[in-house]
């Protein structure tokens, strides 16, 4: 039945609901906010559309800003449509569309919400960069689709090997962050030599299936405990500087950026000390 309905009216239909979009959203006078107070609604009534036919016909033509409701039946499977379409966007706009993984977006706002907690309660986390080396060369040897495969297998990898709290995202092309919260530099360390190890043991065919290639990636790591303030902008461009230096000094490795709370540290150290002298001493 919705095959049937598609193939005698999509086209007519179509034509019709693309004309009054465009008839009401591009109007100086209509719709000119998002947040209109009066709001507009346009109803048109289609013989014989079942909900299935509607869900082919959004989903191949990008008309989910529409809502369909039935005259002479229950509504609860539609709202139900509409319910799903809003949870799939919401899930779009933080996720890669690639990989599954998180996006920038709760990348940096997953950071900001670690780094003011070590803030508050002085306890550590750490941001690891990691990047596949000479995927460059992947996409110009193999091509695009083999690089997707790298993409993908790679985020998979990452997404087992770290531990169920830590957040993995994709920040860039080939580029991916790892937040370890709760986790200082020693650990971190660890963790994410764990992830170097693993991805070389990824394992791909040629697109001929007559040989195979694997990858490597660099890591660049830094770690926070909240004893001095810093931006998020700092640690990611710490991070970013240490994955430089491990690129720049052969690849296939960890380089760690200088500990933010360097000085603080020594600090709060040396104030132990005088007073353990103190105690022991009087002076």
């Amino acid at each position: 039945m919705s095959a049937e309905y598609i193939a005698k009216n999509e086209a007519s239909l179509l034509e019709e609901l693309f004309s009054v979009r465009e008839r009401f959203c591009n109007e100086s006078e209509a719709c000119t906010t998002q947040d209109c107070p009066e709001g507009l609604a346009v109803l048109r009534v289609c013989p014989g559309m079942t909900l299935e036919a509607w869900e082919i016909l959004a989903e191949r033509h990008g008309l989910n800003d529409w809502l369909t409701l039935p005259l002479d039946r229950n509504a609860t499977p539609h709202l139900r449509h509409v319910q799903q379409v809003l949870e799939e966007l919401s899930f779009k706009t933080e996720h890669d569309p690639l990989t599954g993984l998180s996006n920038r977006r709760v990348f940096e706002r997953v950071l900001d919400q670690e780094m003011e907690r070590s803030r508050r309660n002085k306890t550590p986390m750490s941001l690891a960069i990691l990047d596949i080396d000479n995927f460059k060369s992947i996409n110009d040897t193999w091509g695009h689709l083999k690089g997707d495969e790298v993409l993908i297998d790679f985020a998979e990898m990452l997404s087992h090997s770290s531990r169920r709290y830590d957040l993995v995202a994709r920040i860039g092309g080939e580029e991916f962050a790892v937040i370890f919260s709760g986790v200082g530099i020693f650990k971190a360390q660890q963790l994410v030599q764990r992830l170097l190890e693993n991805t070389r043991l990824l394992s791909f065919s040629t697109p001929d299936s007559k040989n195979k290639f694997s990858v490597t990636c660099s890591a660049g790591l830094v770690a926070y405990k909240g004893l001095v303030e810093s931006s998020m902008n700092n640690i990611i461009d710490k991070a970013d500087k240490a994955l430089y230096e491990a690129k720049k000094t052969g690849k296939d490795k960890v380089c760690t950026a200088e500990v933010l709370d360097f000085s603080a540290v020594n600090k709060e150290t040396l104030v132990h000390a005088n007073e353990k002298k103190f105690l022991f001493t009087g002076n």
